[in-house]
């Protein structure tokens, strides 16, 4: 009989023990799915949800062009940034804020191309692939030439480096980019601009728009054997020679066949010393001098140009003129115009940011 009573305790005991289990682990699970849920978005927008996920790339972007702006690249430099103020504020409070400010903007623009019922068709979903698939390879190309270890990573350990995201969370910000993409052109093809406001435009910036043929012939001012500076006598010597071509030329003798024959340039035997300038395109900063004096002449003129490289003595053989460049033109006049819509959108109390602070005080700058 005590023997019975006995066994009764301990299975009643047994079974306390195993509601317990359940019950811890439900409570360890109903925490997890909480956090879960609680985490996966940093805001609200017009009701709906910004995912943390789209918040770490554009956290990450912003981080990358402030450290970018501040020509930082070594890690311990990037710490002591990220530790430090700019103009009196924290300088990871800033990137929280211009993180949250650019997806305001890019969950509007996402709502609004929703509500116009736009959708991504198959050709939509071949370019998406498409961007993707050079998006990993550039990106798994940079890790190979930085990687000295010869420890090749794949995409998700690069994107999860990059974004704190993965892989199909990366994808799923290009599918969302790409319909904002479509509703920004949709928006602009509304926009009605006149003739005279784009020619107004052109001739106010026409450096900034047009593209010049430049025909170039280096002196260089470099040690071809030892790679260092030439003397101040040497370059004075380079630039008398500089002058001498620069006579022949204005003089009428053929700047392509003076260029093969005399040019420092590597790429003379394919270029024959004509280089095609864009403003934005070819604006570095070593070539600047050879940019700002091309965009701002016109076809005749020639000069003896100065860079880091050495002595260019210059002519301009040809220029685009309003008619070549109109859509470039317009493209520009319509971006800022929607720009300016977009400000309106953004200023509009249905669209105000409510934070979810719990989830971004979690997220690391």
């Amino acid at each position: 009989m005590g023997k019975k009573k006995k066994n009764k305790k301990n299975d009643k005991m047994k079974t306390i023990m195993l509601v317990t289990a359940i019950a811890v682990v439900v409570l360890a699970l109903g925490g997890y799915i909480w956090y879960s849920s609680i985490t996966s978005y940093v805001a609200t927008i017009a009701g709906n949800k910004i995912s943390s996920a789209d918040y770490k790339y554009f956290l990450s972007t912003v981080k990358y062009q402030m450290e970018n702006d501040a020509n930082i690249n070594d890690e311990e430099s990037k710490k002591a940034f990220w530790d430090s103020k700019v103009d009196g504020i924290d300088a990871k409070e800033i990137a929280r804020q211009r993180a949250l400010d650019s997806i305001k903007e890019y969950k509007i623009q996402l709502i609004k191309a929703k509500e116009s019922g736009l959708f991504l068709n198959d050709n939509d979903i071949k370019i998406i692939d498409d961007s993707i698939e050079q998006f990993f390879n550039e990106i798994i190309l940079s890790n190979q030439v930085a990687s000295k270890d010869q420890n090749i990573k794949k995409p998700e350990e690069l994107i999860k480096e990059m974004y704190g995201i993965s892989v199909e969370e990366c994808k799923n910000v290009f599918k969302n980019l790409r319909l904002i993409y479509k509703f920004v052109d949709q928006e602009q093809k509304k926009i009605d601009v006149a003739e005279e406001e784009l020619k107004k435009r052109y001739n106010e910036n026409k450096d900034t728009f047009d593209t010049v043929d430049v025909r170039h012939i280096l002196l260089s001012t470099w040690n071809k054997e030892t790679g260092e500076p030439l003397s101040e006598e040497e370059k004075k010597k380079k630039y008398e020679e500089a002058e001498e071509i620069l006579e022949r030329v204005n003089n009428g003798e053929n700047m392509e066949k003076l260029a093969t024959e005399l040019s420092d340039d590597g790429g003379v035997d394919k270029n024959k010393g004509l280089l095609q300038v864009d403003y934005f395109k070819d604006l570095v900063e070593d070539l600047k001098p050879f940019t700002d004096w091309a965009v701002k002449n016109k076809v005749g003129d020639t000069s003896i140009v100065e860079t880091s490289f050495g002595y260019h003595v210059v002519k301009i053989e040809g220029r685009t003129e309003y008619a070549d460049v109109v859509e470039k033109v317009r493209n520009v006049v319509l971006s800022e115009k929607y720009d300016e819509i977009l400000k309106e959108w953004v200023k509009d109390p249905k669209y105000d940011i409510i934070k979810n602070e719990f989830a971004i005080g979690r997220i690391k700058v």
